[in-house]
C-alpha cells in the first residue's frame, strides 16, 4: 500500500513532512534518529497501519523537513514533537522513537509526560558514555565541522555501519542518506545535532537523562540490535535499571535500526505492548 505525504506548519517559519495512514486505531507516533527519516520506518509501517493509525514525521534538520539556523539540541527537538502533535491535535499518542528519536522520548517525558501514552525506545543514547568513535569525530574542536562533511563514501560507510547484514544497506537507503545529508543547511544541523549530545569523549548530558528516565513511568519497551556498533546493547542494561516500567527486547542478527532489520520482531512486540496497554 503506498501512502501520501503532506507538508505540515510547525511554526510560521518551519515546515515538515509528515506521513499519516488514518484510522480509528490507537495512534503511533514514529520518530527516526540522527541522519535518518520516514523512510526508515517503511518496513514496518504496512504492518503497524493494520492495528494503529501510523503517523510518521521528519524531524527539522533531516529527510525534507526545513533545516532553519537553530541550536538541534533537545529543547529544540522536544518543542518539534509537541508542535507536530499539536499541529494534528493529538492530546496523547503511543511513541515509537530510534536512536536519536528514542532519546528524545525521553527529553519530551520532562513536561509532556501526560501526552505519552506508551513508549518505545529503540537503541537510544544516553544510558551509557560509550559511542562509536564516526560520530565522536564532527565534535571535535577546529576541524570537527569540516570531518562531518556529507561525503559519498563517508554516508555509505555510516549507512553500513548501522547494519549487522550489509545487505540491508541497501542502494536506494544510502542514495537517500547522501542526498537528504547534501541538502542546504544538513551539514549544519547534523553536526550541531551531533555536539548538543556527544563530545570528543562519549555521550554528554547523561545525569539530567537518567533522571529524567526514571521519571517515565509509562509502559515502555527497549529494543537493542546485538550487533549494533553505534551504540552498545549492553547500555540497555542501564536502561532496565532506571525506567520504571520496561521490558527488553534484544534482537540477533540486528544492528542500530531494529525496525529496518528485524521488523517483524519489533512490530510484533510493539503490538503485545499496546494491547497490554
Amino acid at each position: 500500500m503506498t501512502y501520501a505525504y503532506r507538508q505540515i506548519q510547525l511554526s510560521t517559519k518551519l515546515s515538515t513532512r509528515v506521513l499519516d495512514t488514518g484510522g480509528d486505531g490507537p495512534v503511533a507516533i514514529l520518530i527516526h534518529g540522527l541522519a535518518a527519516s520516514i523512510e526508515i520506518w517503511e518496513r514496518i509501517i504496512p504492518r503497524l497501519a493494520k492495528t494503529c493509525r501510523v503517523i510518521a514525521f521528519d524531524l527539522p534538520g533531516y529527510g525534507e523537513a526545513d533545516r532553519p539556523d537553530a541550536a538541534y539540541d533537545a529543547p529544540f527537538f522536544v518543542m518539534q514533537l509537541k508542535a507536530v502533535m499539536d499541529a494534528l491535535s493529538l492530546e496523547r499518542a503511543h511513541l515509537i522513537g530510534s536512536s536519536l528519536g528514542a532519546s528524545l522520548i525521553v527529553r519530551f517525558s520532562e513536561h509532556n509526560l501526560d501526552r505519552i501514552e506508551t513508549a518505545v525506545l529503540a537503541a537510544p543514547g544516553g544510558f551509557g558514555g560509550g559511542v562509536h568513535p564516526f560520530l565522536r569525530v564532527p565534535t571535535l574542536p577546529i576541524i570537527g565541522y569540516q570531518m562531518g562533511r556529507p561525503l559519498k563514501p563517508t554516508n555509505i560507510f555510516a549507512v553500513k555501519l548501522a547494519m549487522a547484514d550489509q545487505r540491508n544497506a541497501t542502494p536506494d537507503l544510502i542514495n537517500m542518506a547522501d542526498r537528504y545529508s547534501k541538502m542546504p543547511g544538513g551539514h549544519r544541523a547534523f553536526v550541531r545535532t551531533l555536539k548538543a549530545v556527544i563530545g570528543p569523549f562519549g555521550v554528554k548530558d547523561r545525569d539530567s537523562f537518567e533522571e529524567q528516565a526514571q521519571r517515565l513511568n509509562r509502559p515502555t519497551l527497549v529494543v537493542w540490535g546485538k550487533q549494533d556498533r553505534l551504540f552498545s546493547h549492553r547500555q540497555s542494561d542501564r536502561a532496565m535499571q532506571l525506567l520504571p516500567n520496561a521490558q527488553l527486547l534484544l534482537l540477533d542478527k540486528c544492528g542500530h535500526y531494529p525496525q529496518w532489520e528485524q521488523p517483524d520482531a519489533f512490530v510484533s512486540t510493539i503490538e503485545r505492548l499496546l494491547v497490554a496497554a
